[in-house]
């Protein structure tokens, strides 16, 4: 399957010291396809999870640091949450041009971003429990009551 891009999303540029990269996604719009080595050697690709499963995307620094080392151990702990919110939870240092890092992207099972969380370093990311919350309302929305209020 080829990238899914909003067109919304192909119309934004971000500019990084003069170099054109890849275009950002913000929310409402659809995940890309990617594949990543998550921190355990695993290789995942997208296209294995979209339409069967949500997405937690969590984009780590390149480096080993404690900090992130920290907020992926809390993040696994709570791997039940996930299964129970029927959401995979890939957790990478991979660079991924269109996903912030650090980063979380919260996603629903057909690809749509619910949620996403760029911070300026690993202690500004959201905790395990708020993105549990994302991934509960992912399961528990009202996809008729939402087209009603757009």
């Amino acid at each position: 399957m080829s990238c899914q891009w909003s067109a919304t999303c192909f119309s934004r540029q971000v500019r990084n010291r003069g170099r054109e990269r890849e275009p950002q996604v913000e929310r409402g719009d659809l995940v890309p396809q990617f594949e990543v080595t998550t921190l355990e050697g695993n290789r995942v690709s997208y296209s294995t999870i979209w339409q069967h499963r949500n997405l937690v995307l969590v984009r780590l620094p390149t480096g080993e640091r404690e900090d992130s080392r920290q907020y992926a151990s809390s993040m696994v702990a709570r791997a039940q949450g996930f299964a129970e919110g029927a959401a995979t939870c890939v957790i990478t240092r991979d660079e991924i041009p269109w996903a912030p890092a650090p980063g979380v992207v919260v996603a629903d099972r057909w690809g749509e971003i619910v949620h996403l969380a760029a911070a300026p370093n690993v202690a500004g990311l959201p905790s395990p429990s708020e993105i549990l919350e994302w991934v509960h309302y992912i399961e528990t929305r009202c996809p008729e009551c939402e087209g009603e209020a757009k």
